[in-house]
This record gives structure tokens, C-alpha cells and sequence, in this order.
């Protein structure tokens, strides 16, 4: 199993581990995903990917799980384990084998199988593979969205013609250049995107001015979430109201709308979750919002006053992602408190 797949593969799973960093060429250690590591240090990171025999081993030095990186990836991100899969059956007579013993290998090395829906990225252009001087790489660069995030994200000329790929009836996009956000299934599939605007060039008129617009290749789907199959639902997940914003916090996800927040998907029946809305204290949905999921129980974040800044994207630009995500951290509430925090943060 030729290491450089394993290490591509680690470096794309990295922004799903938190406090993840390469020790050496061959060494990486992150927070324990499988056990939590320590909860008493958040700096422990007892979990190591390292490299053995032209392969990348997984070992916690916490609870003991070990593992190759294919069980582990096929474990922790089912979606970007298909993609991994793949790579290793292109890779002619790589032996594909799992040290728990479990998988079978003949299954492994069948042939995958495709959806259309995986088609819908190939007229666009990832972000890493665009210039430094591109407008969509500038934009990036100035919005300060981490670097190992820049893999998610799709540089599009032509808004129009792509959002008529995902739906053929659709007639109201311009033809604008726009930030593609592509937001997949857990087969890692494309069904649906969201065009950021770049620029104000093309048709000017009411639609194409939006910021954002999202269109929808699987129309059987009510409510959208982004990054949901890149989460650990085992650990916190804080839902935050746009996919950009969840770039910048560790196991987040984000609402596309925010009426889908009363329908979140069954994989966090069991979760531990923070619900982050923007710092809008003026704004009554995002009153509206706050308070229903108060009185369903649910932990949110109630940003301190001292806070101006709208949303996290917005806050990135003078704190650190960490120092944001403990903010976050230090002002979830639930219950009678959050309402009274609620309360405040609306006089504010």
C-alpha cells in the first residue's frame, strides 16, 4: 500500500482532527478521535499516524486503538474512504489489506461503483489547482479560510451554466464568476452548491447581486447540511449558520437555511451539540431562532457583548480559529441561564 497515498489521504482527513500537525516527514499526531484523549488537557494528542513498511499506521497511546490507515479512513469518513478506495484500486498490484482483519479483500479491490452526481464537479476548477493572482484565490486569501480547507472549495466562471447542470429547470442564475461550495452525500456525491459571489461582473440585476445562492441537484432532499459527513458525531459539533464559517472551527457543520435547524440529521441523534447563530442581537430571526432552541433543551452560544463582529469569518480577521472556538466554548449556555444571556446579548 504506497505510503504517498496514505499521507495524501491523512492530510485531506486533517481538518476533522483537531490539533492534527506533521511531527516529522513521517510522524503526525492529533487529538484521539476514538477515545477523546484526555479530558482533563486539550492539549494532549496521544493519537499518531506514522509510517511502516511503504504504509501509515494509526496508534493511540491513550485507549489503544490501532489500525491502517484504510480502516481507519473507512471508520472516520466513509465519504472521503470511497475517493481513498479508489486511488488504491488505480494503483495496479497494490495490495489492499486491513490489519483488524475484518474486511474482505476481494470486495476491496472490486471496482467501484459511480454515481452521476460525481460527474458535477469536473467543470469546475479546485482552488489549489488555480494561480496565486486569481481572483478566487484572492478572495480566499482575504476571507483568511485556512489553507487545508482550500480543497473544498471550486472556482466556477459561468454560475448559470453550472447550476443548470445540477438542475436543468433552473432559469433565474446569471453568469457570473462564483466561489463553488459543493456540498455531498455520504457516498461523497454532489447534490447540491452554493455560488459565493467573487465579483459584481455579468448580469446585474436582482438575482445574480445575490451573496449567496444554493441550488439543488437532488431535489428529494428537504434540508441541506454542509460538511455533515466530515464530522465526528462522537465529539461536540457546533452548527454554525454558513458553510464558510464552519471552515474556520473544528468538527463544525452548517445550516443551508436556517429553518433546518429543528431537523437535524439522525447521525447526531446522539451527539453533543452547540448551536452558534450569527452575533446579530438586532436581527429578530436570529432572536426567534435562539430562543425555540432554548426551549428544546439545546446548548447556544450567546456571543459577550464585547463582540461586534457578525459572524466567525467576520471575528477571524483579530482572533485565532482556537480562540474563537474557546469563546464559543466559554459562552454556550442552556436552560434558564442561556435565556437570561439571550436576554442581555438582545439589549446589547
Amino acid at each position: 500500500m504506497p505510503a504517498h497515498i496514505d499521507k495524501k489521504y491523512i492530510n485531506i482527513l486533517s481538518s476533522q482532527l483537531d490539533s492534527f500537525s506533521w511531527k516529522k516527514d513521517n510522524l503526525a499526531n492529533c487529538r484521539c478521535c476514538i477515545c477523546g484523549d484526555s479530558q482533563k488537557k486539550i492539549t494532549k494528542t496521544r493519537l499518531y499516524f506514522y509510517e511502516k513498511k511503504n504504509k501509515y499506521l494509526v496508534k493511540c497511546h491513550n485507549c489503544g486503538y490501532a489500525s491502517d490507515i484504510y480502516g481507519f479512513m473507512e471508520k472516520e469518513n466513509p465519504a472521503l474512504f470511497k475517493e481513498y478506495r479508489l486511488e488504491l484500486w488505480k494503483e495496479k498490484n497494490t495490495p489492499v489489506t486491513n490489519c483488524t482483519g475484518k474486511n474482505d479483500m476481494l470486495s476491496m479491490l472490486k471496482k467501484p461503483e459511480f454515481n452521476k452526481h460525481q460527474d458535477l464537479l469536473k467543470p469546475l476548477t479546485c482552488i489549489t489547482n488555480l494561480p496565486d493572482n486569481h481572483p478566487a484565490v484572492e478572495f480566499v486569501k482575504f476571507r483568511q479560510i485556512p489553507k487545508v480547507n482550500w480543497k473544498l472549495l471550486f472556482y466556477c466562471k459561468s454560475f448559470g451554466e453550472y447550476a443548470r447542470l445540477l438542475d436543468p429547470g433552473n432559469k433565474e442564475c446569471g453568469y457570473e464568476e462564483r466561489l463553488i461550495i459543493p456540498i455531498f452525500n455520504k457516498k461523497g456525491n454532489v447534490v447540491a452548491a452554493q455560488g459565493r459571489l467573487i465579483s459584481m461582473h455579468g448580469e446585474h440585476n436582482a438575482r445574480t447581486t445575490l451573496r449567496y445562492i444554493t441550488v439543488k441537484a437532488d431535489k428529494s432532499i428537504d434540508r441541506l447540511w454542509y460538511g455533515m459527513w466530515r464530522v465526528n458525531p462522537k465529539k461536540r459539533v457546533y452548527v454554525v449558520e454558513g458553510p464558510i464559517d464552519s471552515l474556520f472551527i473544528s468538527n463544525a457543520i452548517a445550516m443551508v437555511g436556517s429553518g433546518a435547524m429543528e431537523n437535524i440529521h439522525k447521525r447526531f441523534d446522539n451527539s453533543n451539540i452547540t448551536y452558534v447563530l450569527d452575533n446579530e442581537p438586532r436581527n429578530s430571526n436570529i432572536a426567534k431562532y435562539n430562543k425555540r432552541l432554548i426551549e428544546q433543551g439545546k446548548d447556544v452560544c450567546i456571543w459577550p457583548n464585547e463582540i461586534k463582529e457578525k459572524d466567525i469569518n467576520d471575528m477571524i480577521y483579530r482572533k485565532s480559529a482556537n480562540e474563537i472556538k474557546k469563546l464559543i466554548d466559554m459562552n454556550t449556555f442552556s436552560g434558564l441561564e442561556a435565556t437570561l444571556r439571550l436576554n442581555k446579548w438582545r439589549k446589547s
